[in-house]
């Protein structure tokens, strides 16, 4: 008798664990093409950057504070039911950089407001369908929190309180902002649910590659997420970056902490199927006109437009300097240097050049047979004119290809590219379409 009641008890006890199960919350968004969110990122970030004078390093503090607002409409899906295509209109777009002393804004003008972003391509393309942006434009708009990753850090299922899960690797790498994801151990956690409300948490480190430099990363989330419309409201994502010094960026330490708001809204006129009749169709190839970048020239001595791929590291009333990154590796540097004008339909000639650029400071030619070089005259009216070399540039072996563009009206610039001498195949006519995308800005007449 004893025994039946000591089977009934566990009967009875194992029953009452069933009934105390611990209550679940469906953390998912089931986004579709054509849903519209509205969006507020407010970022602020402090911390230094360290540069190299003089064989010593220095640290310069960095303080950086940005808004950005935008409705941002679904145009396609993509893995992990996340959006793979986005068309945004940023109602403001605005950041204020301050590096030592040195301050510096950045804003969109009003005719680049229409952006598309996608994560189908490889890179990630922000474009904008009207024409090129510049390369700050394009920093203001690509670089802010990636909010086609956001839902990635839901774990898209039901889950309790107090239980974690593991975030997606190709989240991570988005919302970290990394070209390369090395290594990542970020996990969300449901930690409490009040008035249809759940709080969740995401913490954790990440390291990866970006601009060619490693980069360690520690984060630390809070989120909101409405359990009566489903949707993930808010946010506030603070990350402490600790980079290396890469070919195109400084190395430095800073704090960020972004905050975000998002509601479900009604599709806006700006986002209408009117406003996005330019923006190319689904798996359409993105015209060079709305990827490649422009370049104005401070004194109004030439325009550029070139690809993203080179980034500027330099810029003196003397010349311009950037560097062609290819998947975070070095390929090349590319020098610009506004010449003194000839005569109207004049230049300086190819033997001149060719020892103007001889006597480069610290250059040294070693070329066993010296290279005649070629001239051409494209359609514009431009002259151009190029010559190879090998030889050494403060010690260094390298290869040089030099340039000199001359307008019709005797305007006159050098391209200088300067590469390893290993690297002239992955250089490919990158220089060639570097140097086409050089050009003058018309002369205005007088009123």
């Amino acid at each position: 008798m004893t025994a039946w009641r000591i089977l009934a008890s566990s009967v009875l006890v194992f029953v009452a664990a069933c009934g105390a199960r611990a209550q679940t919350y469906t953390l998912a968004e089931t986004p579709r093409a054509g849903d519209c969110f509205q969006i507020q990122l407010d970022m602020k970030l402090r911390g230094e950057i360290r540069v190299r004078k003089d064989d010593r390093w220095i640290a310069l503090p960095l303080q950086a504070r940005a808004q950005h607002v935008f409705p941002e409409r679904i145009l396609d899906m993509g893995l992990l039911g996340l959006p793979q295509r986005v068309a945004r209109y940023y109602e403001t777009a605005h950041a204020v950089i301050q590096r030592g002393k040195e301050t510096s804004e950045r804003s969109l003008r009003a005719e680049r407001r229409l952006l598309v972003a996608d994560h189908g391509k490889d890179p990630f393309l922000v474009y904008c369908p009207a024409g090129s942006l510049t390369r700050q434009e394009l920093e203001l708009t690509s670089e802010h929190f990636d909010t086609l990753a956001l839902l990635g850090i839901l774990p898209g299922k039901a889950v309790a309180v107090g239980d974690t899960w593991k975030i997606p690797n190709t989240v991570v790498q988005a919302l970290c902002g990394f070209e390369g994801l090395t290594a990542q151990d970020l996990t969300g956690k449901l930690v409490q649910v009040e008035n249809q409300i759940a709080q969740i948490t995401v913490t954790g480190t990440a390291s990866g590659i970006d601009t060619g430099a490693l980069v360690k990363v520690t984060v630390e989330v809070s989120g909101s997420f409405d359990l009566s419309s489903k949707h993930l409201t808010s946010l506030s994502w603070k990350q402490k970056d600790e980079r290396d010094q890469g070919p195109a960026s400084p190395a430095s330490t800073v704090e960020t902490t972004t905050t975000l708001q998002r509601s479900l809204v009604d599709l806006p006129t700006t986002l209408s199927d009117v406003a996005l009749i330019s923006v190319p169709e689904k798996g359409a190839e993105v015209p060079a006109s709305m990827v490649q970048l422009g370049y104005d020239d401070p004194k109004s001595r030439f325009e550029l437009t070139y690809a993203r791929g080179w980034q500027v590291v330099g810029q003196t009333d003397e010349r311009l300097v950037l560097r062609l990154m290819d998947r975070g590796d070095l390929v090349a540097q590319a020098t610009i240097t506004p010449w003194p004008a000839a005569k109207a339909g004049e230049h300086m000639t190819a033997d001149a050049f060719r020892e103007q650029m001889g006597a480069t400071p610290g250059w040294e030619d070693e070329s066993d047979q010296p290279d005649a070089g070629s001239a051409r005259t494209d359609e514009r009216g431009y002259w151009i004119y190029h010559f190879t070399a090998v030889g050494r540039m403060d010690g260094v072996p390298v290869m040089q290809i030099f340039y000199l563009v001359s307008g019709p009206e005797g305007q006159q610039t050098v391209v200088v590219i300067t590469l390893n001498r290993n690297e002239a195949e992955k250089l490919g006519s990158r220089d060639v379409t570097l140097v086409s995308g050089l050009h003058y800005p018309a002369k205005q007449s007088a009123p």
